[in-house]
């Protein structure tokens, strides 16, 4: 039976925490859940929207025998701090000071502590490598890219989407959206990022962080490939042909390096679930609630049981 606890751990911010595990009788390898982009709970979910993707993933890493920390992400929930200042870095020292407080548990066996991080929490988790001590990693939907080229291929398949809408509103989409608007409006809001000298600023109709922005602009596809390249322990990365917010073929840049296994199953989505039909990034809340009735896709399921197996 899986027991959770909740917790709050103090490092010049509260983060809430859950800490699920069967028994604390002997050490135990630990897995750190690392969630994507976004104000969703520790559980993945948020107002209107449940996902349980992290509950599900937590239940899963238990079954396999491990104890599983899943967190709010800070000045969201029950955690402390600004979410609307604060920057990638803070988020990378927020997830290290769970990694410290969980090595000081004595049911947990610091030797092999691995990190998962989805989405965005997979670029978080491949940016801890350069500072903690890991014996692995599991990167879904996110390996291998940075923030601002995972927002135009959003974008370009937005943009290709729109192609074969019918309709007055498939036509009238085709007149605005074109291949230079949207790359240029992704670079506009980087290049408003590295000029602005507050906090946040205003673009396009709405706020923006400013240091969250100019972070990540510090950190392309090249930087996050090399930095998986000098890491020396294992990696697991998994993206599925049919996500729309991370893109699957740059895996290929890290295939052939001995300590990275990666899996690219077909139609499975952001939220490694099977979809059926095409992906729809146009609909895509509406395709995430219809197959978030489905269970984690078995094959992920498989080649992260096996994957850890071999740690």
């Amino acid at each position: 039976m899986i027991k959770e606890e909740k917790v709050i751990i103090s490092n010049g911010i509260n983060i809430g925490a859950t800490i699920a595990y069967k028994d604390k009788n002997e050490k135990r390898p630990l897995v750190l859940l690392i969630m994507g982009t976004g104000t969703t709970d520790r559980d993945g979910n948020s107002f209107g929207f449940k996902t349980n993707l992290y509950k599900n993933l937590s239940d899963m890493f238990v079954e396999m025998g491990y104890v599983c920390i899943r967190y709010d992400k800070r000045g969201t929930h029950e955690s402390t701090g600004d979410y609307k200042t604060g920057g990638l870095s803070d988020l990378v020292s927020d997830a290290a000071n769970i990694i410290h407080y969980a090595k000081k548990l004595d049911y947990i066996d610091e030797e092999k502590i691995v990190v998962c991080g989805h989405s965005e929490g997979a670029m978080i988790a491949t940016l801890l490598t350069r500072t903690e001590e890991l014996c692995g990693i599991i990167l879904l939907g996110g390996a291998c890219m940075g923030l601002k080229e995972a927002l135009q291929y959003q974008n370009y398949l937005v943009f290709e989407q729109v192609q074969d809408m019918k309709g007055i509103l498939g036509w009238y989409l085709r007149k605005v959206l074109t291949k230079d608007r949207i790359e240029k409006q992704v670079t506009d809001l980087f290049n408003r990022a590295s000029k602005s000298n507050k906090p946040r600023f205003f673009y396009n109709g709405g706020f923006f962080n400013t240091k969250y922005l100019q972070e990540h602009a510090s950190l392309s596809d090249e930087e996050y490939i090399s930095i998986l390249k000098e890491y020396k322990g294992k990696v697991l990365a998994i993206t599925g042909m049919a996500d729309i917010q991370a893109d699957y073929r740059k895996l290929d840049s890290v295939s052939s390096i001995d300590d990275i296994t990666i899996y690219t199953p077909e139609k499975v989505n952001h939220v490694m679930r099977e979809i059926d039909g095409e992906p729809n990034i146009i609909n895509v809340k509406k395709e995430y609630k219809k197959v978030l009735k489905k269970d984690i896709h078995q094959g992920v399921k498989d080649t992260i049981k096996k994957w850890t197996s071999q740690l």
